[in-house]
């Protein structure tokens, strides 16, 4: 990752994450320093279509909490599943994109979340694949510490 870091500022912890069970290959870069919490996370269209990054910059000054969690979207379960049954009933070669969909959709409706609450109480969440839990809660635990000790 390329953070250029300022004055006085130290890289306390780096982390890495895949941001899609799918797209294993785009990455979100998360960099924890002494004065700031900052990062990319993959954007994708319809989560197999890369299209960018999203970064993010935020003081730990300003940060109230961290928290993570897992979460389940029943909404990509079901259009998923709505997906695989048509692509299979239409078993042509636009049936198979539909299964393609309907499959991805399947597969990333369990995701784990990172969750950043400012001191206006606004929250910012970011997914992480479900097999990178247990680094999004050393990561997660990691910045509360910081935080603590300021």
């Amino acid at each position: 990752m390329s953070t250029i870091l300022g004055k006085d500022e130290q890289k306390i912890k780096e982390a890495t994450f895949t941001a899609n069970l799918i797209l294993f290959w785009l990455k979100a870069d998360y960099m924890l320093t002494n004065k700031r919490v900052t990062g990319h996370t993959p954007n994708t269209l319809l989560g197999i279509i890369p299209l960018g990054k999203a970064q993010i910059a935020q003081p730990l000054k300003t940060i109230a909490s961290v928290s993570s969690s897992t979460k389940f979207s029943f909404m990509r379960l079901l259009i998923g599943l709505v997906l695989v049954i048509a692509g299979f009933a239409l078993i042509t070669s636009f049936g198979i994109f539909l299964l393609l969909f309907g499959a991805i959709n399947v597969l990333n409706c369990y995701t784990a979340t990172f969750v950043i609450t400012n001191n206006a109480g606004q929250s910012v969440g970011y997914e992480i694949s479900i097999l990178e839990k247990s680094k999004v809660v050393e990561f997660v635990n990691e910045v509360n510490t910081v935080i603590a000790d300021l």
